[in-house]
């Protein structure tokens, strides 16, 4: 590709995104300003107003139940292994995902054949964030 047709190209595609990131801001807002509008419906409406103040008490008395239950130290142990794991999990994955780019770089495939012999393909997910600027904060 020569560079005025890579040129027009990411014209065109900074055109595309400007104009997603514009329809998804729009379409956030719509989402917000509909459901307010549910959420006072909701609120102003008697029966659901005493079906959530129920359902409020039973979510109480749940998490009364479940904070006595946790006590125990079976339970307990039980939900600290939980909460370990899932921390263990998230840790792997991140580390994996650093290896995996690492291994498409030197490689240039986009697929790993695992040592159980399948084949699973390297996937990336792009979305855009806020950019924070880090100049602006004091040095200490």
């Amino acid at each position: 590709m020569d560079n005025q047709q890579t040129l027009k190209t990411v014209t065109n595609l900074t055109a595309l995104i400007n104009g997603h990131i514009a329809g998804l801001d729009r379409e956030r807002e719509n989402l917000g300003k509909t459901s307010e509008m549910l959420t006072d419906i909701l609120a102003n409406d008697p029966s659901y107003k005493e079906a959530t103040d129920k359902a409020k008490e039973v979510a109480k008395e749940k998490a009364k139940a479940k904070a006595n239950i946790l006590q125990q130290t079976t339970a307990h142990d039980l939900a600290f292994k939980i909460k370990d794991s899932r921390i263990e999990i998230k840790q792997l994955s991140l580390e994996l995902s650093g290896f995996l780019t690492e291994y498409q770089k030197l490689t240039g495939s986009n697929e790993f054949e695992g040592e159980d012999g399948e084949i699973r393909q390297i996937v990336y997910t792009a979305k855009l964030v806020g950019k924070t600027n880090f100049n602006d904060k004091e040095e200490k």
